[in-house]
């Protein structure tokens, strides 16, 4: 009993039971939303046989303008929930003056501020820049593909798994209350499983980014077509590329 404890610890972390918010009917509604959608796409794809060419053509892809495809899409998707927390944000501020504490208590609101600013700013603008790039930046030099196209499609999905732990954390445990920043005066008042969802998104996602950035950065300087200088189209490409290796 007690290594059967240990190996749930082991998986699961400080997750419980008790994680599922079955006390919040409305993330329990959202959530019932999400699975009847996700097995509708499910369907659909099984209905009209697209999971080979899903497998082959997109998601073992190492064209450099399907996965900045791939890139655009998953930054557009987060921006759904990173508008929606933004909503339900000015929401609460417009309706909590005077005596109304508004719809979200405080703990609740911490976590869609949190919330917001880690999407907006390492899952949307993050993914949409780096897409954007995968697919301009070697039509740019001239060059075939990038340096590794590979490591491109690892990086791919390295940042889509930071993206999911931030929505997983929407229905199972809760998210960080330490603001986007981590601020650790506010992180030590719930040193829950929300922090654990904030590290380890960002740590995962953040392999994924510096390994795009190197790969970018790599690209434009050891592969531009005979006769392209560096202080060419390739030169605006290089510096937007530091900033990614180095997040």
């Amino acid at each position: 009993m007690t290594e059967h404890t240990d190996l749930m610890k082991l998986i699961f972390g400080r997750l419980s039971w008790e994680a599922i918010p079955f006390h919040e009917p409305i993330l329990i509604a959202t959530f019932a939303a999400v699975a009847l959608g996700g097995a509708a796409v499910l369907a659909l794809l099984t209905r009209y046989r697209l999971w080979g060419p899903l497998w082959r053509d997109w998601i073992t892809s190492i064209d450099h303008k399907k996965i900045g495809i791939m890139y655009i899409i998953l930054g557009l998707v987060m921006l759904l929930r990173g508008f929606a927390d933004a909503i339900m944000m000015r929401a609460q501020q417009a309706f909590a003056f005077g005596d109304n504490a508004g719809f979200l208590p405080p703990h609740h609101y911490d976590q869609i501020f949190t919330a917001h600013g880690v999407i907006m700013i390492f899952f949307v603008a993050m993914p949409l820049v780096t897409g954007l790039m995968n697919y301009v930046v070697p039509l740019q030099i001239g060059a075939r593909d990038v340096a590794f196209p590979f490591l491109n499609n690892f990086s791919f999905w390295m940042t889509t798994a930071g993206a999911i732990l931030v929505m997983v954390s929407l229905f199972l445990g809760e998210f960080s209350t330490a603001g986007w920043l981590a601020l650790s005066n506010l992180g030590n008042q719930n040193p829950g499983v929300g922090l654990d969802y904030y590290i380890w998104a960002l740590q995962i996602a953040g392999v994924g980014t510096t390994l795009s950035g190197i790969n970018l950065l790599v690209t434009i300087v050891k592969m531009r077509a005979p006769g392209e200088p560096q202080t060419g189209q390739g030169a605006g490409s290089v510096l937007s590329a530091i900033p990614r290796s180095t997040s």
